[in-house]
């Protein structure tokens, strides 16, 4: 009997410790940044070297970006995944001087914050870029951009998913520079890479594109290329983002959140101890 009290007592202390250990560990789990969860996080690039994209040509794709973010497609699309919003980021590239962030990491839940970033779209001025596009320098720019996902610094949100939509208007340089970059984005966590050619020399482009840029898959779909016309890329961006944002929501209605994954597997190893516990005390008596 006396063995059996005690044996009952240190499984009842044990179950205690690791009660706490387990509050301490969600509680810093939630302190975390306070890392806000979306289901993809989308990384816009931008292609603005001079040779590829004139102004005029410019304000058509924040155009086409704004028509695309606010189009009924994408907002279904975001409204289908399983906590029904996404956070996305603009990068404008060009030579290895211009890389800047022309939209920083926003949410976009509904038709207001949709509209927010049409707004913000619509009145980006155009960096100025002369030289080749240093498309591997911003696609490691971008990898980081995705935050702790890929080993950067926290940006803010957390997601399953991380989706880098490329816009090219002109043919980097350098082929294998770019694709060991590609390489390294995927490796790092990105799930895949997707570009689109527009402008001029399209079918250049989307070759280039096609070997050296995109890559990695989600919900079974590889990444891809393609082309469009300037005046058409509205429609064309609202059908291939809105695809890429419920193959998004597809995954991560399918991958529980962290914290969810940690309460289960606690909480079913203390029951066990329970049990065990009550097993034992069943067989002392």
């Amino acid at each position: 009997m006396k063995t059996a009290t005690f044996s009952s007592r240190g499984a009842s202390l044990r179950i205690r410790i690791l009660a706490l250990s387990l509050g301490i560990a969600l509680a810093g789990l939630y302190s975390k940044a306070e890392a806000i969860s979306v289901d993809s996080e989308i990384v816009l690039l931008v292609d603005v070297t001079d040779a590829g994209l004139n102004k005029h040509d410019f304000r058509d794709v924040m155009n086409g970006y704004a028509a695309a973010m606010t189009s009924s497609q994408v907002l279904d699309s975001i409204a289908s995944g399983s906590t029904g919003r996404i956070a996305v980021s603009l990068v404008f590239y060009g030579n290895s001087t211009t890389q800047s962030v022309g939209i920083p990491w926003m949410m976009i839940s509904n038709v207001a914050e949709a509209r927010q970033f049409a707004t913000i779209a619509q009145n980006l001025a155009r960096p100025l870029s002369i030289a080749s596009p240093s498309l591997a320098a911003v696609i490691d720019l971008a990898t980081n951009h995705f935050g702790t996902e890929t080993g950067g610094s926290s940006n803010g949100y957390e997601s399953a998913v991380q989706i880098l939509e490329v816009a090219a208007a002109s043919t980097p340089t350098n082929p294998a520079a770019v694709k060991q970059a590609r390489d390294e984005a995927l490796a790092s966590g990105v799930d895949v890479i997707n570009a689109v050619a527009i402008g001029n020399n399209t079918k250049t482009i989307q070759s280039f594109f096609q070997t050296n840029v995109v890559g990695g898959e989600l919900a079974g779909h590889a990444g891809s290329t393609t082309t469009t016309k300037l005046n058409s890329l509205d429609l064309f961006l609202a059908s291939n983002l809105g695809k890429s944002i419920q193959d998004g929501g597809t995954v991560s209605t399918s991958v529980p959140e962290p914290s969810s994954a940690l309460l289960m597997s606690c909480a079913g190893f203390l029951l066990l101890r329970r049990r065990r516990a009550g097993a034992s005390n069943t067989a002392g008596a």
